[in-house]
């Protein structure tokens, strides 16, 4: 039987041959086949280094590893996604397949322009349909609008809102799919990671009126690479796919967003997530003080809608500062998207907007370390004690780790594949450095830090750590370990984490341990090493700890 995707298909797209999303070809042949079939240079490209790797050859017209990873990332199966260049691509191709002159989409204003602009291109007509005075979406309205309109081949919805950041509850998006049996939905989900809401992937793979997109360009940091992908039936997607080019993403981008989803990376990306969040929440608490602002919408975007007096006057202001925001007087008199940036991005905005901050700079930070043998992302926050979150692979380590952070009262998010199979060595030296890097970073120009710090007694074991964040790395260790392992973790290693962290933070470091229990003289060093830490990174003021006039 024919599904709706293929009764509202255009014409010309059905007359095409069914793309080969699969590249069914290329996995006939090995990584390492002779490939003369395409027309490429047999010679890597004249650039430097790394950049070079694969670019002589066409990529997968649809990579098999990435839309398998994309798939697991969304819960559905590989058949049920097609990967396209960001979601922006997305709803061209599905404007392309599905519209031409005659044909009518529909669009809920305010919203995302892409929608009405690829629409017109394609000569399909544009019906707009008002959010509610509180830019919510209400089911009713939309549906009686819409309702006996010919040829309404696609409805958009934005969840949440751009630019507004509403959420539409999933019980109204199904209810106007149920009522709309002849029209696709295609629920644009391109902030959904950071809102509380549930995808509808899953709806969308059994449902062949709605589509769900999604993109890496937000939550995964992405944005210059342009990968995203439109969820849907097999059937809708394999005709979508009909209206792609040959080769739609580049190699790098390809290789950017593997490791972007590597699970080394996701703790990490995940409290990226939740900070994101946490200072959308702040700043939204801080700007109604703004002598210009009157009024701030939080919803479920990494930005803020705020309605600006004077806004003429706002962006003279912004543009001599070198900020620039969306101003979207369409949606609202003074209508303005502020994305959420980094710490001092935020700060910078603040004090355009007239929010005075009394408070010092967040010290944070995000490090990421790939070598052959490992593949590390470590985030830490100085001035939060939580979250803890360490996967090392080597559990007693993990253990140690956690003892670090908790007696230093700081965050700590770290996860690292490493070659375990050979043994320890790699991993727990390189997690060291990584850590050591993060502490230094976040750190910034050490002003205002106790500097030195503790000594620790565990049972009948001793651990004297002294520390000095001069900048100069220098590691004194004292000590000897009966035990060659505690679990899978090689005791010789901990004379090397010390250095290791010495030289990744810029400190002095000495440890002397004494005593009986090799499991105690392990623990107590970490745990000393964490409460000199808690005194070294301690606020005191803003002078920098030093004769010297620096560090």
């Amino acid at each position: 039987m024919t599904g709706l995707p293929t009764r509202l298909a255009r014409p010309e797209i059905l007359r095409l041959p069914p793309a080969d999303i699969a590249a069914g070809a290329n996995a006939l042949f090995a990584a390492d086949a002779i490939k003369l079939d395409a027309n490429e240079s047999p010679f890597a490209p004249l650039v430097p280094g790394a950049l070079a790797a694969g670019l002589n050859r066409y990529p997968e017209p649809q990579p098999a590893a990435l839309r398998g990873t994309m798939a697991a990332l969304y819960g559905v199966a590989p058949d049920n996604l097609v990967v396209t260049r960001g979601a922006d691509d997305a709803i061209d191709i599905l404007i392309r397949t599905f519209c031409g002159a005659g044909d009518a989409v529909s669009i809920c204003t305010p919203t995302f322009s892409a929608y009405a602009q690829f629409a017109r291109l394609q000569g399909a007509r544009v019906l707009e349909i008002k959010l509610d005075e509180n830019f919510d979406f209400d089911a009713g309205a939309f549906i009686a609008a819409v309702s006996g309109e010919e040829n309404l081949k696609l409805a958009f919805l934005c969840t949440p809102n751009n630019p507004t950041g509403n959420l539409v509850p999933a019980r109204d998006i199904l209810r106007a799919a149920d009522a709309l049996p002849g029209t696709i939905l295609v629920v644009d989900e391109a902030y959904i990671e950071f809102s509380e809401a549930a995808s509808l992937a899953g709806e969308a793979a059994g449902r062949d009126n709605l589509v769900v997109l999604r993109t890496l360009s937000k939550a995964y940091g992405l944005a210059g690479a342009r990968v995203g992908c439109a969820i849907g039936t097999p059937e809708l997607i394999g005709l979508v796919s009909r209206a792609l080019p040959p080769y739609p993403l580049p190699v790098p981008s390809i290789d950017a967003a593997l490791a972007a989803l590597s699970p080394s990376r996701r703790p990490v990306q995940d409290e990226r997530i939740a900070r994101l969040k946490a200072d959308r929440e702040r700043l939204a608490g801080l700007l109604p003080s703004s002598p210009i602002v009157t009024n701030v919408r939080t919803g479920g975007g990494n930005f803020l809608f705020l309605e600006v007096e004077d806004p003429d006057g706002l962006a003279a202001k912004l543009r001599g500062l070198g900020i620039r925001v969306r101003f979207r007087p369409n949606a609202a008199p003074g209508g303005v998207r502020l994305t959420i940036g980094t710490d001092a991005e935020n700060e910078a905005a603040l004090a355009a907007f007239g929010v005075s901050r009394a408070n010092g700079a967040a010290r944070r930070a995000d490090v990421v370390r790939d070598t052959k043998e490992t593949r590390i992302a470590v985030a830490v926050d100085l001035d939060k004690e939580g979250p803890r979150r360490i996967a090392t692979g080597i559990p007693f380590y993990d253990h140690m780790l956690d003892q670090v952070a908790a007696h230093g009262g700081f965050s700590l998010v770290l996860s690292c594949q490493g070659d375990l199979e050979i043994d320890a060595h790699h991993s727990v030296e390189d997690c060291a450095i990584a850590l050591g890097t993060a502490l230094s970073q976040a750190l910034g120009d050490r002003r205002g830090i106790g500097r030195f710090g503790f000594s620790l007694p565990m049972d009948e074991a001793e651990a004297h750590v002294l520390i000095d964040l001069s900048g100069r790395p220098y590691a004194l260790f004292e000590g000897r370990f009966e035990a060659s392992q505690i679990g899978d973790y090689p005791t010789e290693m901990t004379r090397h984490v010390f250095r290791s962290l010495a030289d990744g933070l810029g400190a002095a470091i000495h440890v002397r341990v004494a005593g009986d229990n090799d499991h105690h003289k392990t623990e107590a060093c970490f745990k000393a090493f964490g409460r000199a830490l808690r005194q070294a990174i301690a606020r005191q003021g803003d002078a920098l700890p030093s004769t010297k006039g620096m560090l």
